[in-house]
């Protein structure tokens, strides 16, 4: 089953970058992939500009390698207009909005070298296979978790906060494809996966079978699971910025991380070990 090469949410970050470009310019950053707009599409977004940015995307198949690879282009010229923009003037929020869509590509499976975005998530025949960074190990869970840190110790904290959020996020997801538990690739909240993973690892908090003072941690885990939500779309390179967080806060958000990972982890294996109990 193929999937869209390029997430929703990267696109719309994209689109509303674009949406500070004349009409002309827009048209121009498409030009650069050979993309056109569909003629006849109607806008379901507010805004002339932002409705001319859909209509190109309406003409791209998202699912196939020859127009991503266009994609790839245009999306390659924007963050070049933005280094280029950054060095007449130097701004914080130019160096904030490229890392932040240099993560939202990475989180899609796409690496910026030397001015262009590369993957191996491609194979000839169109099909993906999303490869994944983070492992079901407590050394791969180490060695996320030291990354962040190293973060927080270089005066990154929202680096280091969108790290622990990812970190989370393709944890999840490795749960989830471990466990057969069908999901959408392409989703991009913690607390809709982890309300998935919740099943097949039987960390619901209503479950009949777990103890009350059981049920008070796991609601205790869920809230843990939205408050990192939180922090991460408004103090991370995730998203534009809304606070600056100060290190003490991006320090919990790690922490919290490495929590999570690590009792997931271990309810993972806990529930593989009861399966090979009752298959023997």
């Amino acid at each position: 089953m193929t999937r869209d090469l390029i997430s929703k949410a990267t696109r719309n970050d994209f689109r509303e970058l674009l949406v500070g470009y004349t009409l002309r310019e827009i048209e121009m950053t498409f030009d650069v992939g050979g993309l056109t707009p569909r003629a006849d599409y109607q806008p379901t977004v507010g805004g002339q500009r932002r409705g001319s940015v859909e209509a190109y995307y309406a003409n791209i198949d998202f699912s196939a390698i020859a127009d991503v690879k266009k994609l790839l282009a245009v999306y390659e010229e924007i963050v070049e207009n933005l280094r280029v923009a950054a060095e007449r003037s130097p701004s914080d929020n130019h160096t904030i909005t490229i890392n932040a869509l240099l993560r939202r590509m990475e989180r899609d499976g796409f690496h910026y070298e030397n001015g262009r975005f590369v993957t191996t998530v491609l194979s000839a025949t169109g099909v993906v296979h999303a490869p994944s960074l983070v492992q079901l190990t407590e050394e791969s869970i180490q060695e996320h978790i030291e990354k962040a840190r190293q973060k927080i110790a270089s005066q990154d904290s929202a680096g280091a906060i969108a790290n622990a959020y990812t970190l989370v996020e393709e944890f999840l997801k490795q749960v989830l494809r471990r466990t057969g538990t069908p999901f959408n690739e392409n989703e991009g909240d913690i607390r809709a996966l982890y309300k998935l993973v919740a099943g097949p690892l039987n960390l619901a908090p209503k479950g009949e079978s777990l103890e009350s003072y059981l049920k008070t941690i796991l609601e205790g885990l869920q809230r843990q699971i939205g408050g990192l939500f939180e922090v991460a779309n408004k103090a991370s390179d995730r998203h534009a910025r809304r606070y600056n967080p100060a290190p003490h806060h991006a320090r919990l958000a790690v922490n919290v991380a490495f929590t999570l990972c690590e009792f997931l982890l271990e309810s993972y294996e806990y529930q593989q070990k009861r399966e090979e109990r009752r298959a023997s």
